[in-house]
């Protein structure tokens, strides 16, 4: 009875380890990089700048109507361009990184 065990025991643990190994013998590997990174990075400024873009002109036509004072105007309307100006920036760095340090341009 001990060696049906023992063979058990074996034939479990090499199906173990081979189900532990496989992904290593058949060579899968993580890519160095997501070029779909960089597109979903885009997209998610792309629809940040649309909200912010958007709390503007819904600040001013509070505004108009009469519902936000100037002060109160004046505070959301700088704080909500501010963000869409940090915003166009961040979507600049992303489309052109910035030059590697030391690589001079003519």
């Amino acid at each position: 009875m001990t060696i049906v065990v023992v063979i058990l025991l074996v034939l479990v643990f090499l199906l173990a380890a081979s189900v532990i190994a496989w992904p290593i013998v058949r060579g899968d590997q993580l890519p160095d990089e997501d070029p779909a990174g960089v597109g979903n990075e885009i997209q998610r400024v792309e629809e940040d700048l649309e909200r912010t873009l958007a709390s503007i002109k819904e600040i001013a036509f509070d505004h108009a109507s009469g519902h936000l004072s100037d002060e109160d105007f004046s505070a959301l309307d700088a704080d909500e361009r501010a963000h869409a100006i940090e915003l166009l920036r961040e979507r600049e760095g992303i489309e052109r990184p910035a030059p590697e340090e030391g690589s001079a341009e003519s």
